[in-house]
């Protein structure tokens, strides 16, 4: 014993395990009392009675002497096991401990072992609390030390498994009952360390354990009001933690006794040699830590050795989908969605890299993706799957997995598969090439639509009937991907073809008033050239005729015309941008319209335009609009019959309404007809002037109403937001 540990009547210690005995007796009377208690509540209320019974004897060693208490060593040992056992129950049914015999059999075996070995040496070391300074340097007393570090990592390393790989399926309780077995784990860790690097025990370390692991107490009180904090859901990685963890652990201690041997050994020089021992250990451990060989490795062995299947379905599928539909936020060109189905499938099988065979046009298969295989050539490993290749045949009919490390060891007779022998087959050229493991095939409704090529596992991963399904799984899904993609590409050229023809629509039906107005002048032309004012008319019309062509064909060649286009003649895309534009005279384009149709039906009035109509909006697409509306009034009336345009103005509005006496039309065909694009009532005609100016309408914040008779004509009204009413409403949305 230290000094400090060996005389009697402490106060500290006394008052500190005295704290921590009541403490967690009554936590165990509580939990005794509790209503259907289950199992685990009384195995904690046990642990919690030995931590109670450990606390007396210690505050009683510190009242009378250590040496007239007897069993201090032992309660301690059985107080660590009896949590250790605690944290077991809680990872049987995770670990699968409950259905394998043999894993359970070997976790509690090893740790069995540790807490008898702990025993053992509990009773050379009868004090419990430290060992004697005299005997401090023996190499009983270092694996006294030893056992204990032992015992506390591996309740650390159960923690560890149990809080931070419990998916998220338990709220407060677990990090609750986790920290607080933690506090007693980690503060013996901390203080065996100490002893194991000092060579003593840390007198006011061991004064106030009690207290520390009082603390404990009201953090389980807190987790076991939620019946339900004895049950966890753990995935893989929780075998991949708690190994790694434990692997490190063991590590470390043996190291350290061999740093301790070197120190007794080598005299003066014993401390630099195990100091430099020490941290080449450590350097070489994080290199091997951070290997991903080594991590491959392990998830392997853990997969093999821990568990019925050797993935995880759910966690494999949901990561592989995941992964398929993610894009990357800010990235200015996300991953393609090939390399992120070589990557996804890759990563299944740890495969650093893959390269994705996609059918050329000449049948066979040629490079469409890459990913993180820069060493390969592409086009020489394509040649292998060229149209007359029998490996494309093979794959296609059979839809199976073609392992070249597998080829490359077989005997011709081994390698025959439903008729195909794969070593004539396969090309010497892909049989060289030894960075190439798996060729899966990507199947899609009895096509093969894609061959996935697979670099070399670091790890030497033997396939089985699991790994076989799981990846043709896989290809299928990533087969509807790129269908789907091919599919996406497919309707993008048809919507370009489609805005194309769009556009094309719009600017005929533009054309064909230029070309109405131009026979016009032509047909006048014989009886009136020789007037000086209508040359001057016909000199404007031609002008105006081609300036209209020009804007047309300019539409029709820009690389976003079909947005524009629509913008400017239906207002679908850029329709803010309208109520946004500078205020017009709607007063001045009634005007204009006016004066341009009476040269092809001079009976056109207008009525009501004595001052400024001002609207926002531009007037190109204003004109637009009630050109075609007077246009079909023309259309739709006898050369003679009067057509009335009329402006009125409301405090907040304007109402445009264009009067004929045509042939009029039914309430069906307004309803059904009037408004749907390439639909006419004219056989020349394209079936868009209504829709057109509908959509501009729309899009200066206003609406068309249609009013009409068959044989006694028809009206459209446009009502539109004067500027500063639109102003005000563009202010408040």
């Amino acid at each position: 014993m230290t000094a400090g540990l060996a005389g009697a009547d402490n106060p500290i210690g006394i008052v500190s395990h005295v704290i921590a005995c009541l403490a967690f007796l009554a936590l165990a009377v509580w939990l005794l009392t509790q209503k259907q208690q289950r199992t685990f509540g009384l195995l904690v209320a046990g642990a919690s009675s030995i931590v109670a019974g450990w606390a007396g004897l210690v505050a009683l060693g510190f009242a009378f002497g250590f040496d007239r208490v007897p069993g201090i060593g032992h309660s301690e040992t059985l107080r660590t096991a009896g949590w250790l056992i605690v944290l077991l129950l809680v990872l049987q049914r995770p670990w699968g401990m409950d259905r394998d015999l043999r894993s359970g059999f070997l976790v509690s075996a090893g740790l069995g072992f540790a807490v008898a070995l702990q025993l053992v040496v509990d009773s050379v070391f009868p004090f419990g609390t430290g060992v004697d300074p005299r005997l401090a340097e023996t190499p009983a007393a270092v694996l006294a030390v030893v056992t204990r570090l032992v015992l506390a990592i591996s309740g650390i390393v159960l923690l560890h498994n149990i809080h931070v790989n419990s998916l998220g399926t338990r709220g407060p309780s677990i990090r609750f009952f986790a920290v607080g077995i933690a506090v007693m784990f980690a503060y013996d860790l901390n203080l065996y360390t100490l002893q194991f690097l000092l060579g003593e025990l840390s007198v006011v370390l061991v004064e106030l354990r009690g207290a520390v692991y009082a603390l404990a107490v009201p953090l389980l009180f807190i987790a076991f009001r939620d019946e339900s904090s004895n049950r966890f859901a753990l995935s893989r990685d929780a075998a991949f933690s708690t190994i790694s963890f434990s692997a490190i652990g063991i590590y470390l201690i043996f190291m350290s006794l061999l740093a301790y041997g070197l120190r007794l050994a080598g005299g003066d020089w014993g401390v630099v040699l195990q100091v430099m021992f020490l941290a080449v250990t450590l350097i070489g451990g994080a290199l091997v830590i951070l290997s991903p060989q080594v991590r491959a490795r392990l998830r392997v062995l853990i997969a093999r050795n821990f568990y019925r299947y050797r993935y995880d379905y759910r966690t494999e599928w949901l990561g592989f989908l995941d992964k398929l539909d993610a894009v990357e936020a800010g990235t200015a060109r996300p991953q393609p969605i090939r390399e992120r189905i070589i990557e996804a499938v890759a990563r299944v099988l740890n495969a650093p890299g893959g390269l994705l065979l996609e059918p050329g046009e000449d049948g066979g298969f040629r490079p469409a993706a890459q990913w993180n295989w820069p060493g390969i050539d592409a086009e020489a490993l394509a040649d292998a799957f060229a149209p007359e290749s029998r490996l494309v045949a093979y794959m296609a009919e059979t839809g199976r997995i073609l392992d070249l490390d597998q080829l490359r060891g077989a005997t011709p007779e081994a390698a025959r598969d439903r008729g195909h022998d794969l070593l004539a087959a396969c090309p010497q050229d892909l049989l060289d090439e030894r960075s190439l493991w798996l060729a899966v095939p990507l199947p899609h409704h009895g096509r093969l639509s894609a061959i996935l090529l697979l670099e070399r596992s670091p790890v030497v991963h033997d396939l089985n009937w699991e790994d076989y399904d799981l990846l043709r799984t896989l290809g299928r899904q990533a087969a509807s991907y790129l269908a789907e993609a091919a599919t996406q590409m497919a309707l993008d050229e048809a919507r370009s073809f489609e805005d194309f023809s769009r556009r094309f629509a719009f600017v005929m039906h533009d054309l064909k008033n230029v070309v109405s107005q131009l026979g016009l002048v032509a047909r006048n032309a014989e009886r009136h050239i020789d007037n000086p004012e209508f040359r001057a008319d016909l000199l404007a019309t031609v002008q105006g005729s081609v300036t209209k062509m020009t804007d047309l064909l300019a539409l029709m060649g820009q690389q976003q015309a079909g947005r524009r286009l629509a913008a400017r003649q239906a207002g679908e895309a850029e329709a803010p941008a309208v109520t946004d534009a500078a205020p017009v005279d709607l007063a001045r384009v009634v005007a204009m319209v006016a004066a341009a149709l009476r040269r092809a039906h001079p009976a056109i009035e207008v009525e009501g335009i004595e001052e400024q109509v001002p609207v926002a909006g531009e007037a190109e697409r204003l004109e637009a609009m009630l050109t075609h509306i007077v246009q079909n009034a023309i259309d739709a009336s006898a050369p003679d019959a009067p057509i009335t345009i009329t402006l009125e103005r409301t405090p907040r509005t304007v109402r445009l309404s264009v009067t004929d006496r045509g042939h009029g039309m039914s309430r069906r065909f307004i309803r059904e007809e009037l408004f749907r694009p390439f639909r006419s009532s004219k056989a020349e005609g394209f079936g868009i002037g209504a829709y057109e100016a509908r959509e501009i309408a729309r899009a200066h914040g206003g609406r068309v109403e249609v009013t009409s008779r068959p044989g006694e004509g028809s009206r459209f009204t446009i009502t539109l937001p004067l500027a500063a009413a639109a102003r005000a409403r563009l202010a408040r949305t």
